[in-house]
């Protein structure tokens, strides 16, 4: 009797398993939300140049901290392998500009980023999986200086610019299956490192 019920037992463990494991290829829609340190913007200074707020010589000095990237996604699967779809990205950046060792105004900038991403999955197996990560589109950018206590200044300056704008992940790490964790490293507008929760269906 006992040989019969642990027989039956791994049969339906067996059974589920296989189920599951047909259920998590079915589910080709996938919503993640993470967040990255370090985004492109804040680290090479060549966005902030375009924004450059004076003719005259200046300096951006970040006393108040870079917030990162705000991400959110959605890739669809035709395949378990791979996967297409859409990242938007949020960061944005509030420094002092400094002439001549003097606070003499403000500078806030803020990107918005949307780009078609296409996702590998490499190593997928039980709960855990390996992908890769390739983004490309554009980014709005808006800047807006405002200075104090200068003479023939304005007392605000705004632009806004389009850049074009990426994300290349060359690796990143899931554990879970249709509700899974994940970290993920790479260089572009979404960050160089970011973790994140993302629900398949």
């Amino acid at each position: 009797m006992k040989k019969s019920l642990l027989l039956l037992s791994m049969m339906l463990f067996a059974f589920c398993f296989q189920s599951k494991a047909q259920d998590w290829m079915d589910l080709q829609h996938e919503v993640s939300l993470s967040y990255g340190g370090l985004p492109v913007v804040d680290l090479l200074h060549h966005y902030e140049n375009y924004f450059d707020p004076s003719t005259e010589s200046v300096n951006l000095y970040d006393d108040k901290g870079k917030f990162g990237a705000l991400n959110i996604s959605y890739i669809f699967y035709p395949d378990e392998d791979w996967g297409i779809g859409l990242v938007y990205s949020y960061t944005n950046s509030d420094k002092r500009i400094i002439a001549n060792e003097k606070i003499v105004g403000d500078f806030v900038s803020s990107f918005h980023s949307i780009c078609p991403s296409f996702k590998y999955n490499w190593y997928n197996y039980n709960f855990v999986t390996l992908y890769s990560r390739l983004n490309a589109g554009v980014a709005i950018a808006t800047a807006k200086a405002s200075f104090i206590n200068e003479e023939n200044r304005p007392d605000e300056e705004t632009k806004v610019k389009a850049f074009f704008m990426y994300q290349v992940s060359p690796i990143g790490i899931e554990l879970g299956r249709q509700i899974a964790g994940f970290v993920e490293v790479g260089f572009g507008h979404m960050g160089t490192a970011m973790a994140g929760i993302r629900y398949r269906m």
